[in-house]
């Protein structure tokens, strides 16, 4: 029997702009002390991974994170095997994998005790709070006068959200009495269940709406202290991108830029008060810009959320670009995962950390109706066009599905300066704008070829 006996808990059925692997591609061949267990949705496992002699068992489901069978399946074979690790990337599963490692009593990852710190956002604020880390007014929803007396004493506009909520689902931004109004009356019940139930039991939240500008920090931590770390900033969030159908994106912050270490100092300093697992910790760090006039020196940033996960959307990718353009064999995924399992891993080295240069990306979102026409390449120098949408026939899209892809296409550059890339990518998207074609869904063809035969004689030349 191997030294180290992995299960793996995932879900290959939420979409993802990012291409998927295999298991068994982030070991090493002198990796001959690992086993795989693997579950996991139905299809995702690679015919690589099926065939190789590391992958021991696995099982697949249509949907493992609304089936209760994956911890049944993992008690059963941690009694014939004894796992040690527990591995998964997916943050509907993060508790249950801390839950199986208490009772199962591997000693490896988050605890059952400390993975709250990392998912339920009241307690993770709470906990963040009494450290004297920052963190918007908020407060528990028991009722919904909890809602309006919070309204009453922080004022408007406020967010309401649930604890244990993943990405944008389920967030609301309530900005006046009418949308209170609108909110109590129609979504607050029935925005906790299908079959609305009659309480609300703690699991949504109000907090109050931050303006300052959002930051993001990725990175691994050991032993609680930070090893390796990727911050970045928002150009605009992915709550503008699901709720205003806003473009979503992201721009590396250089090593050389003071805001870097004020990013990574920020992080340490939350993990120095939350708990960690005595080996590793796989971060993904939002933090808005602080922007209260009497704030202390080391108080620059508020904490929006942590997650004990790799960041999703498209950013492991960008660090990829950015750290391992010119590293086949290594990825933030590879890390992530032998990290996560007791695996050696290697230090970024100077030319991997490219302290000069910066990468920005910028995920443009579909706009309702039917899209027509999608262009296949970019005319801008400079930038990288990746359409998302099909651009072989006309597809239909009604509104943002945290389950589905909801983007046309993505845009890539490398620039200087933060600054320069923001403009090269907000370009980018200026021309895919005016160049693709999206008719409501329900009009006439002849109509839409005399509005958009206007439109191409009239339009911008962005070459």
């Amino acid at each position: 029997m191997a030294e180290k006996r992995i299960l793996i808990l995932d879900d290959g059925q939420i979409t993802s702009i990012i291409a998927e692997h295999s298991w068994t591609d982030f070991l090493d061949d002198d990796d001959n002390n690992v086993d795989l267990y693997i579950f996991t949705s139905t299809d995702a496992l690679s015919e690589k991974d099926k065939s190789s002699s590391r992958v021991k068992a696995y099982k697949e489901v249509p949907h493992p994170t609304t089936d209760g069978v994956l911890e049944l399946w993992a008690f059963h074979m941690h009694r014939q095997y004894t796992f040690t690790h527990i591995y998964t990337k997916n943050e509907d599963l993060i508790i249950r994998a801390a839950h199986l490692r208490t009772i199962l009593n591997i000693k490896t990852g988050l605890s059952a005790n400390q993975v709250k710190a990392y998912r339920e956002k009241v307690h993770m604020k709470e906990l963040a709070s009494e450290g004297g880390f920052p963190v918007p007014s908020f407060t528990r929803l028991l009722a919904p006068i909890d809602l309006i007396c919070f309204i009453e004493k922080h004022g408007y506009p406020v967010i309401v959200k649930p604890t244990l909520g993943c990405a944008v689902a389920g967030l609301h931004l309530i900005s006046n009495e009418d949308e209170l109004q609108s909110f109590l009356s129609s979504k607050l019940f029935s925005c906790i269940d299908v079959n609305q139930r009659m309480d609300l039991v703690g699991e949504l939240m109000v907090e109050g709406f931050m303006r300052g500008r959002m930051y993001h920090v990725n990175g691994i931590a050991i032993n609680g202290q930070i090893t390796h770390v990727w911050p970045f900033a928002y150009l605009h969030t992915c709550f503008e991108f699901a709720k205003n159908g806003m473009a979503y994106g992201n721009s590396s912050v250089p090593r050389s830029d003071p805001l870097f270490n004020r990013l990574n100092n920020a992080a340490q300093r939350l993990l120095d008060i939350l708990p960690t697992p005595t080996d590793c910790l796989i971060f993904h760090l939002e933090l808005y810009e602080n922007l209260d006039e009497n704030r202390t020196s080391n108080n620059d940033f508020v904490l929006c959320e942590i997650a004990a996960r790799a960041p999703g959307g498209s950013i492991t990718h960008l660090i990829d670009l950015l750290s391992f353009e010119h590293y086949e064999n290594d990825s933030f995924a590879r890390l992530d995962f032998r990290a996560s399992i007791s695996l050696p891993i290697s230090l970024l080295s100077t030319e991997q950390e490219h302290e000069d240069r910066v990468i920005t990306d910028l995920v443009i979102p579909r706009k309702p109706g039917k899209l027509m026409y999608i262009p296949r390449e970019c005319p801008l120098r400079d930038l990288t066009y990746i359409p998302l949408a099909n651009i072989d026939k006309p597809t239909i899209y009604d509104k943002y599905d945290a389950n589905s892809i909801n983007s046309a296409c993505r845009l890539i550059t490398y620039s200087k300066t933060m600054d320069e890339g923001r403009e090269l990518v907000e370009k980018g998207f200026k021309w895919f704008d005016n160049a693709c074609i999206v008719t409501p869904i329900d009009e006439p063809c002849s109509v839409s070829l005399i509005k958009e035969f206007h439109r191409y004689l009239s339009r911008q030349n962005f070459m």
